[in-house]
Order: structure tokens, then C-alpha cells, then sequence
């Protein structure tokens, strides 16, 4: 598959905007996004990265789209429409090629 340019990734990534819940700045939301993948790149070092489904849950939070309380119930799988929710968008994004670092 070619590489995407950053306009085509945005149109897709259009789909998966959610009501923000939480207000950050674009620029806590862009440094959160740079800590989370440097912490993610580095537990892969070890072996331990976080799964798709923990990393997109993630990224929610950190666009302000859940709350630090409701990405823990996601994470430990206590809200099931919200983890059928998780699971359709990780399958989703891998369809389009894109990946949850777009997010």
C-alpha cells in the first residue's frame, strides 16, 4: 500500500473524531502524544509494549476524548460497549492503513 500523505490520513482519521470530553491544548495533546509513543517504543524494547487495543485507548485519553476514569474501565474491559467500540475502531484503522500513532 503507498504511503499516505498527511491530508488523505486526516480525511480518514475524520471518521474516528469523538466529542471531547476532557480540554487540552493542541499543545498538551501533541506533547502527551509524544511521551506515550516514546514510553510505548521503549516497553517494546524491553518486550512489553502495550497492544492496539491499550494504545488507541490510550490515545482517546489523551485527546481528551475519556476521562482517565473511563480509560481504566476500557482497559480492564468493565464497559463492554465501550470495548466492542475500541476493538471496531483498532480493526478499522488497520483496514485503512493507518495506525494508532495517526490518532
Amino acid at each position: 500500500m503507498a504511503e499516505l500523505t498527511h491530508e488523505q490520513k486526516q480525511k480518514l482519521l475524520a471518521e474516528f473524531e469523538r466529542p471531547k470530553v476532557v480540554k487540552y491544548s493542541p499543545e498538551e495533546i501533541r506533547s502527551g502524544k509524544e511521551i506515550y509513543i516514546q514510553v510505548v517504543a521503549s516497553c517494546a524494547l524491553e518486550g512489553h509494549a502495550p497492544d492496539d487495543f491499550g494504545k488507541v485507548v490510550t490515545m482517546e485519553r489523551i485527546r481528551g476524548e475519556l476521562t482517565p476514569e473511563k480509560e481504566l474501565q476500557i482497559l480492564l474491559q468493565q464497559d463492554p460497549v465501550e470495548t466492542e467500540r475500541i476493538q471496531a475502531k483498532v480493526a478499522r484503522l488497520q483496514e485503512l492503513g493507518l495506525s494508532w500513532k495517526d490518532l
